[in-house]
């Protein structure tokens, strides 16, 4: 009788370790999760993205399990590689999907940017002919389109809850980093503790921001040739890769299909990361 329960404590007494230490630790993986999800709900406001963060983890967690059936399906691997598919792939589509969301960050952003300059002389104008500074910010609200439109309706929607618009402004600089905004933030607050004409000195901002798009998009015109230099120097061993599995059936068997192949290709593979990191890092001018 006593060998017989033997088996049942261990088994009782395994499920409650792990039932407490995963209680002990729930509260930490919480705020985690929390937070990353939060996190990423800020990301897919400043990206202009409309969906949810729980709609998207939601999407993207169906959409690899979906994927993962498929290949299953068609192509019946192994138990272990099947193992290893799964994480692969959700780990292709992370990446995936955080690369789309800071390439619409950055494309957003770049648009807020374009619209700064005539957002400062909208205000300028504004408190030129004796609004206040909310009713300036009205004005860039009522005239300018989306993501300027939506970035000042958010400050003053701060100021209708109690911020002031020094603060709203400094929230606007931490949304959509970049030299143009935190210097209007900047502005902002100085001439609040400092006092001064605060119509000429963003008339005065305008006019740099002006003058920092020009020089931003001659170091455009400067480094297009790197820039097209680059591409070819990334694209050459792919085409060439691609030209020896179509025209040599034999080498691309033994590039594919082979231990050294393998290799090979993972060697090349990391060659091309790093040439795309040094060529990246040769042609960024902070400006």
């Amino acid at each position: 009788m006593v060998g017989a329960l033997v088996p049942i404590a261990l088994f009782a007494g395994i499920s409650a370790t792990v039932f407490f230490g995963f209680m002990s630790v729930w509260g930490a993986l919480n705020k985690r999760a929390t937070a990353r999800v939060s996190g990423l709900a800020d990301q897919l406001d400043r990206a202009g993205i409309k969906m949810s963060s729980q709609e998207i983890v939601l999407t993207t967690v169906a959409g690899i399990a979906i994927l993962w059936i498929a290949l299953l399906f068609f192509f019946h691997p192994k138990f272990l590689v099947s193992m290893l598919l799964l994480p692969a792939i959700a780990a292709i589509a992370w990446l995936g999907f955080s690369s789309w969301v800071r390439f619409k960050m950055a494309r957003r952003l770049a648009a807020f940017v374009t619209q700064l300059e005539p957002a400062t002389r909208l205000m300028a104008g504004g408190l030129r002919v004796g609004l206040g500074i909310r009713q300036a910010l009205s004005i860039v609200i009522d005239e300018l389109p989306d993501p300027a439109r939506h970035e000042f309706r958010r400050v003053i929607g701060l100021t209708n809850i109690g911020a002031s618009v020094y603060d709203g402004m400094d929230d606007l600089a931490a949304r959509m980093p970049s030299h143009e905004s935190l210097m209007l933030a900047r502005v902002f607050r100085v001439q609040s503790e400092t006092g001064g004409d605060l119509a000429r000195i963003l008339d005065q901002l305008a006019d740099t921001i002006k003058d920092r798009r020009q020089i931003q998009r001659k170091i455009s015109s400067l480094t297009a040739e790197g820039r097209m230099s680059a591409w070819v120097l990334m694209l050459i061993p792919v085409g060439l890769g691609l030209f020896i599995v179509t025209t040599q059936p034999a080498m691309g068997d033994a590039l594919m299909y082979t231990t050294i192949g393998r290799i090979v290709l993972l060697v090349v593979l990391g060659l091309e990361v790093a040439a795309f990191l040094v060529l990246k890092g040769m042609l960024r001018i902070d400006a």
